[in-house]
């Protein structure tokens, strides 16, 4: 019997199998290149399936009913004879529907002629024909991930040569520990182009031989982490299109922040199968193992069925390969309880709120407490005035423990480390639609809104609808050390006057947010207290070296419409750009850095700003910092600086607390920024986006010199 063909005795049993409807055929086993997340390169060619004996193979009854056939491999281009395995799957499989590749695009006439030959005869027999070229980054990025110069280069030349050949060809990008930061420059690359990418990450697998590559594979440290979550964020939010595949990069975004895997995939069930080079069949192309199909059927058989269930029992639940499927049924139980709960609390109670009596607050009588805001969606400020909340709260009773309501958890728990333990331990964290906050509203005594603005944004109904619930069931709503605005809208106005008036206390971070308030109706106490994220500054102990570093760093911001003003966002981005351009005139000497403030993207992620201010200024001795980095990084980023530049508010309320020099950007157009230096005596650091060119790009000068520090206030 030959080693490839399937036995007598098996095809007579086939009718007892399901039969697959997917194939993943391995065509080689070698590879040109020489990736970090895969050691097939280092493997020799070895006996290999013929187009004959794979359409034999395929002829067996128990291919009978499969639809589509992806051939990889290896690299499948390294085989003379490629497009005769597509045409033999044509000839063998009378129900194929579709026939697929994935290539490094390395040898570019080799693609466009046999991907030509494939899918002029795909189409001929009105069929699919698609796939993917490995794309990892820009330049040298993807070169360095694929281990060979000129990669990058080629493998542009084969994806644009083959869309413009017509056929249906894509990006794949694998995502490792070398290409974390390079991911921005590949998705507008692919924007310019008019390509669309699909985003993995790499995951060990069997047959790619890459359980030693520890150093790249899900090696990914904190800020890295951070970084992808963000970045999934963007692709979920304004890129994907796809459901299948917005399902799969959420459950990407739960394996990267310590959840499991939340769709299924088609291996879980028999629709799927895997088959290598030799002809040897695996129930998962991951994590598989190999079976000849030239034993008895009968035990080939339990050896899939075995293996299937050893593989859904202990590896599905931690894989991250992006294998598209529905949600697990798990994930949908889950989906439902938090929505239903959700749904509950974030509802407007019935009634009349007249007829509630006003809990008071009494931070030394509460055992748990409730704590929103715009949590999961956190700035570095953010972080730091939730630190200061819990340190206040516990000095005041070292036995409460809270409950933080996250707008996006997955980006919270990863920010939450950026923390003392000591907080942090304390604290539990759920998201707005997860399981268990309605036990969680249960158990608070009261509700805070901790800390941030209280402005024209759409879930400040959610918050409004909460303190409703919570005086509805006799217990506090507090406002804790927030600012007011901007607050243009009617609606939104609405919504914070209800926030207020129904509030058992409120504390403000400034006079003009206090007036604000007022004008707004509200007639009760009103306490005006320093920022809340103050306290956190001072307990890092941090303060300006005072020594010379030649470094300007920026924190500058995208000026949005929740800020409307006469200086429209375009405007801004070119005095903005002007700004830097005459501090690198003025200061030869100098680098520039453009820092950030904020990571995620929703609220617009701060780097996006700072490279495209880059890329217009095209100057050497303006770099954009990355890495996603902790409040305390950046407060002794800005110790450490010559200049600080900032413009988002907690980076003001940084620099001036630690004493660093700096000037600061009103992109408030007279609000907290303008308030908050008002408040602290030195009005005259403060500069409006209209009247960019009055600020001193002189290091020596008066203002640039340095600030007078808080720190003893």
């Amino acid at each position: 019997m030959s080693s490839v063909g399937l036995s007598v005795e098996w095809s007579a049993q086939v009718d007892a199998v399901r039969r697959p409807k997917v194939l993943n055929y391995q065509v080689n086993d070698i590879c040109n290149a020489r990736c970090v997340m895969c050691m097939i390169w280092k493997k020799r060619r070895d006996v290999e399936l013929s187009p004959e004996q794979f359409g034999a193979m395929l002829r067996d009854p128990f291919f009978s009913e499969v639809e589509h056939i992806g051939i990889t491999g290896g690299e499948p281009t390294l085989r003379p004879d490629l497009d005769r395995f597509y045409t033999a799957a044509l000839d063998a499989v009378p129900s194929l529907k579709g026939g697929y590749f994935i290539t490094n695009g390395f040898s570019t006439a080799r693609c466009l002629d046999v991907y030509g030959k494939a899918g002029a005869a795909y189409g001929s027999a009105g069929r699919v024909f698609a796939g993917m070229v490995s794309i990892d980054g820009v330049g040298q990025v993807h070169d360095r991930v694929r281990g060979r110069l000129g990669s990058f280069s080629r493998a542009e030349r084969s994806l644009l040569g083959l869309r413009e050949a017509g056929i249906d060809a894509t990006a794949c990008c694998t995502i490792v520990k070398s290409n974390v930061y390079g991911l921005e420059d590949l998705l507008e690359w692919a924007l310019r182009h008019g390509v669309y990418v699909r985003f993995r990450v790499g995951e060990f697998i069997r047959r790619l031989y890459n359980t030693g590559a520890v150093d790249e594979i899900r090696a990914f440290e904190p800020a890295q982490i951070k970084h992808l979550v963000s970045f999934f964020y963007r692709l979920l939010l304004e890129y994907e299109p796809a459901d299948h595949v917005k399902r799969t990069y959420k459950s990407i975004l739960s394996l990267l922040t310590g959840g499991e895997r939340l769709v299924c995939c088609p291996y879980q069930r028999p629709d799927a199968l895997s088959v290598d080079c030799l002809g040897r069949i695996a129930v998962c192309a991951p994590q598989g193992e190999l079976h000849a199909m030239t034993v008895s059927p009968i035990e080939v058989v339990e050896h899939l069925r075995t293996d299937r269930e050893r593989i859904i029992r202990d590896q599905c639940r931690s894989c991250i390969h992006d294998y598209h499927d529905e949600w697990s049924e798990e994930t949908v139980s889950k989906m439902q309880v938090g929505a239903g709960e959700s749904d509950d609390l974030f509802a407007r109670p019935t009634g009349s709120d007249t007829d509630w009596e006003a809990a008071a607050f009494d931070a030394k009588r509460c055992k748990h407490l409730m704590l929103v805001g715009w949590y999961g969606t956190e700035t570095a400020g953010d972080i730091a005035i939730l630190a200061g909340i819990l340190a206040e709260l516990l000095q005041a009773n070292p036995q409460l423990s809270f409950t933080l309501v996250s707008l996006f958890p997955e980006y919270t728990r990863v920010t939450l480390p950026d923390l003392p333990a000591r907080l942090t331990s304390r604290l539990q964290l759920i998201g707005r639609d997860e399981p268990g906050i309605a036990l969680a509203a249960e158990k608070a005594d009261a509700i805070v809104m901790a800390g941030g603005p209280l402005m024209d944004i759409d879930e400040t109904r959610l918050i409004a609808s909460a303190f409703l619930r919570f005086r509805a069931a006799g217990k506090a709503a507090v406002v804790y050390g927030c600012g007011l605005g901007p607050l243009r809208d009617e609606r939104y106005r609405g919504e914070v006057a209800t926030i207020l008036r129904r509030a058992s206390a409120i504390s403000v971070r400034d006079q003009a947010s206090a007036d604000l308030a007022r004008r707004l109706g509200v007639d009760k106490p009103i306490v005006v207290r320093e920022d809340p994220a103050v306290r956190y500054v001072r307990e890092t102990g941090r303060k300006a070296s005072g020594r010379r570093s030649h470094i300007i760093r920026c924190f500058l911001r995208e000026l949005t419409w929740h800020y409307r003003q006469e200086t429209t966002p375009e405007e801004a981005e070119e005095k903005l750009a002007n700004l830097i351009r005459r501090l690198l005139d003025a200061n030869p000497t100098h680098s520039i850095e453009l820092w950030s403030m904020h990571y995620f993207h929703v609220g617009h992620d701060d780097r996006l700003f700072a490279r495209r201010l880059a890329a217009r200024l095209d100057d050497c001795r303006l770099s954009v910092v990355l890495e996603p980095k902790s409040p305390d990084d950046i407060i002794q980023a800005m110790a450490e600086a010559d200049l600080c530049v900032c413009m988002r508010f907690h980076s003001v309320v940084f620099a001036h607390v630690i004493g660093a020099p700096f000037v600061a950007i009103d992109y408030t157009d007279g609000g907290k920024i303008r308030s908050y230096l008002q408040d602290a005596g030195i009005s005259e650091r403060c500069f409006a986006l209209s009247n960019l060119g009055a600020v001193p790009v002189q290091l020596d000068g008066p203002i640039c010199a340095g600030s007078a520090s808080v720190a003893g206030r």
